[in-house]
């Protein structure tokens, strides 16, 4: 059973990390794209239709980590400072993301971008590149945990299991010897019974 458990955590960190390091590679694109869209100070119709699907790329990736992180979130082995420390980077993560997107949307509001807004959209992806981090770090611990008490459950049914069978040998060794001792009794007595007369040292 424990390791069965163990597969279905580690299916699913697989799909928490892929999700997340999607999100990565859409927030890298976005970036990508508004490096040079933002190169001129000037966005057209076409960079905006452009960065707004860079964006819908995001909020969809967004929303798979979302998804993957809460069936990890709930898993019934996660307690403690890694349970917290994974909500926390969560919520850090989801907000970077936020905070980046609405920088982006005030710097091509009036299809002009000014240094400043520039700058406050290079922050918010700094910002993502740390959340991102600290949140690939926070499931990291969280699996950790998980495996760890796994395994304590694991050592603790193999060592009820040592003992079970211990137990089984103890007894086991107390029936030979309550075997050999009826046998001896058996042999004895078969002697003493052979001429019909319990002498006063055959009874003692």
């Amino acid at each position: 059973e424990n390791l069965e458990e163990w597969l279905e955590v580690s299916d699913l960190i697989d799909s928490i990390q892929k999700s997340a390091a999607d999100a990565n590679d859409a927030v890298g694109g976005l970036h990508d794209y508004i490096d040079g869209a933002f190169a001129d100070g000037i966005i057209t119709e076409a960079e905006a239709k452009a960065i707004k699907k860079y964006i819908n790329t995001v909020n969809n990736a967004k929303a798979a980590v979302e998804a993957t992180y809460n069936k990890l979130y709930v898993n019934p082995y996660l307690s403690g400072t890694a349970k917290t420390g994974l909500l926390n980077a969560k919520v850090t993560l989801m907000g970077s993301i936020e905070r980046l997107i609405n920088a982006i949307n005030t710097a091509i509001a009036d299809k002009l971008t000014t240094p400043d807004e520039k700058q406050a959209v290079d922050t918010q992806f700094a910002s993502f590149n740390n959340a991102y981090a600290d949140f690939n770090t926070a499931v990291e611990e969280a699996n950790k945990s998980i495996q760890d008490k796994l395994k304590s459950f694991a050592d603790d049914a193999m060592k009820k299991a040592l003992e079970a069978l211990q137990d089984a040998a103890d007894a086991t060794k107390a029936a030979e010897k309550v075997n050999g001792d009826v046998s001896d009794l058996h042999e004895y007595v078969d002697g003493a019974f052979a001429d019909g007369i319990i002498s006063e040292a055959e009874a003692k």
